[in-house]
């Protein structure tokens, strides 16, 4: 699941599309529910500003949630644990099917894993620990 930041010549056409100079709101974050660590920071918009919006600017815009839209600003590079700790340990739980039901990590501040629930960060992890050899533990769980 790629996330694309917004370009600064799109959030000038955004803004002319409202009808205001700029947005003086400030950014939200939007945090993984499991470990609280950070998806992804956006600008977020009205219902009636994404609606009035013209549909070639409408597709830079992220559903956030039902009824919240938003300006993806940033994103970040690498996983990133927000006890700031180095990543020590990661595992993975599959069904049979081959479908990720689980996601945990510890790292070298806290021993008790850390459970994660969004699929980009989930992605970001999965990379990160392939990048840095970190070891994987893979338990598969089939239905009884």
């Amino acid at each position: 699941m790629a996330l694309k930041t917004i370009e600064p010549e799109i959030l000038q056409q955004i803004c002319e599309a409202l009808g205001v100079k700029s947005f003086s709101r400030p950014y939200a974050i939007l945090i993984d529910r499991g470990d609280l660590g950070t998806v992804f920071t956006y600008l977020p918009l009205f219902k009636n500003e994404y609606s009035a919006l013209p549909l070639q600017l409408q597709k830079h815009v992220y559903c956030i949630d039902k009824g919240r839209y938003g300006l993806i600003g940033f994103v970040p590079k690498n996983f990133e644990p927000p006890d700031g700790g180095a990543l020590t340990s990661v595992s993975t739980v599959y069904n049979d099917m081959g479908t990720l039901l689980e996601l945990t990590y510890t790292t070298s501040e806290h021993e008790k894993p850390y459970v994660l629930e969004n699929a980009h960060r989930r992605d970001k992890l999965l990379e990160f620990a392939k990048k840095k050899k970190i070891p994987l533990k893979t338990v598969l769980r089939s239905r009884i």
